[in-house]
């Protein structure tokens, strides 16, 4: 009985002490925007405690069929000094577990940038290849701008929040547009 009238408390006051924040109540919610771009994807997952990325490669590209495939990433981002750099690095992708494609790990937009001082990320180009194979967008990259996120993205807001992982519910909703 002591159990339960303390776990009652703890839930009571731990409830004041989240609406005493001032923050509202859709603060952690989580919003996935998913831009396409040919086989490629970039789904960007935020709420104002979180900020996540994703590539994915579908399926039903040229290198779908393949065992593993790298994604080559040249991300222009500015800085807090107001400078416009573009950095490169190649990504390993793994399977997705429901064989839409594949897919990294959720990233943190720093990751993108190796760490750089980020203050935002204004393009990224992506190139996919399988040792010799490549699906490079015939040699223009594949590409996703700042504002594709606002203008062209498939979006999903999740009420399940409170984390800094990307949930459940927004990662199915970016499967499913893998499967599209």
């Amino acid at each position: 009985m002591k159990k339960i009238i303390i776990a009652a408390a703890v839930m009571f006051w731990g409830g004041v002490a989240v609406n005493a924040s001032n923050y509202p109540t859709d603060y952690s919610y989580q919003t996935a925007r998913v831009v396409t771009a040919g086989p490629a994807i970039v789904a960007n997952v935020s709420s104002g405690i979180m900020n996540k990325l994703v590539i994915g490669y579908k399926r039903s590209g040229i290198l779908g069929g393949s065992d593993s495939i790298s994604a080559v990433v040249r991300t222009t981002y500015s800085d807090y000094n107001g400078s416009v750099n573009t950095v490169e690095r190649v990504i390993q992708m793994s399977k997705e577990w429901h064989d839409t494609g594949f897919m990294t790990a959720a990233m943190s937009p720093s990751d993108l940038v190796n760490g750089a001082n980020l203050r935002e990320i204004l393009r990224i180009e992506l190139a996919f290849n399988n040792g010799p194979k490549w699906d490079s967008n015939y040699g223009a990259n594949y590409t996703v701008e700042k504002d594709d996120f606002y203008r062209k993205a498939a979006t999903f807001t999740s009420e399940q929040g409170g984390s800094s992982d990307i949930n459940i519910n927004c990662w199915d909703f970016i499967v499913n547009q893998m499967r599209k």
